[in-house]
């Protein structure tokens, strides 16, 4: 993994509350049985998208490249605990492609995230 050239303070603890909540927020929605996706497959990129968003999150509110580490091996364990719960959920059903688009939704996002900060910095923040 590239480098990561983290954001200000006050961004990063913005992107840190944001994270938590939206990570709190995916665990209530993968649980609701309300809120199942429809159709077979799309239930995949539900997944991707929802951790591409966190990934790019977890980028955002990391300090230093280690933090990043951390963040992105957690959103991975929020992953593997969801399907865990939801094995455990009589309403729904645990998926290893589920988890797989966990996994390539947070790498996908968090490198997202780092092109768009990287392209807002020469814009904005050029020399």
């Amino acid at each position: 993994m590239p480098d990561h050239t983290p954001l200000p303070p006050p961004l990063r603890r913005l992107a840190a509350i944001a994270l938590l909540a939206a990570g709190a927020f995916a665990f209530w929605a993968a649980l609701e049985p309300s809120l199942e996706p429809p159709g077979h497959g799309i239930d995949k990129l539900v997944h991707a998208g929802v951790f591409a968003v966190l990934g790019g999150l977890a980028l955002a509110a990391s300090p230093d490249r280690r933090w990043l580490l951390v963040n992105l091996g957690g959103l991975v364990m929020l992953g593997g605990l969801i399907e865990f719960a939801q094995y455990l959920d009589p309403y729904r059903s645990a998926s290893v492609l589920d988890f797989t688009g966990d996994i390539v939704g947070t790498v996908a996002g968090a490198w997202a995230a780092r092109a768009v900060i990287g392209v807002g910095r020469e814009r904005f923040f050029a020399g």
